[in-house]
């Protein structure tokens, strides 16, 4: 098995040991919490802290078209560019039909989904970013 970089396994052991919460570690969050750590760039800054529940959480993705318009614009005002999935890159995913926030591993992505925590799995990558 590979060795990832130590901010995947710091994100992997803080997704393992903190619950899923909607603001503060829901998978938007925790991914823009993982590349502040691996680069000192928060994405989610235009919007961390204004919201704390699931339904204000859909206020802002729906504000800007879904998921991951959402997660292009973060990432746009933070500086990174789109291009092709490698290890350590946020990327958001098609999850059964659901846009998903997570971190590329490769054959797998490493989501964070409430109710079920930290999930590798191998979905279909919608956009990356491979800044990390």
């Amino acid at each position: 098995m590979q060795r990832l970089h130590p901010a995947i396994e710091r994100a992997r052991e803080r997704w393992r040991r903190e619950p899923f919460a909607w603001g503060t570690g829901d998978c938007i969050i925790s991914v823009c919490d993982y590349l502040r750590d691996r680069t000192g760039i928060d994405p989610a800054k235009p919007w961390r802290g204004s919201y704390g529940t699931r339904e204000g959480a859909e206020v802002i993705y729906q504000r800007h078209g879904g998921a991951l318009e959402l997660m292009r614009h973060g990432m746009t005002q933070a500086g990174f560019i789109t291009g092709q999935p490698k290890t350590g890159a946020p990327v958001v995913v098609d999850f059964f039909g659901h846009e998903i926030t997570g971190i590329y591993l490769g054959r797998l992505t490493m989501l964070r989904l409430e109710g079920r925590g930290l999930v590798d799995w191998p979905a279909q990558v919608l956009e990356a970013w491979p800044c990390a």
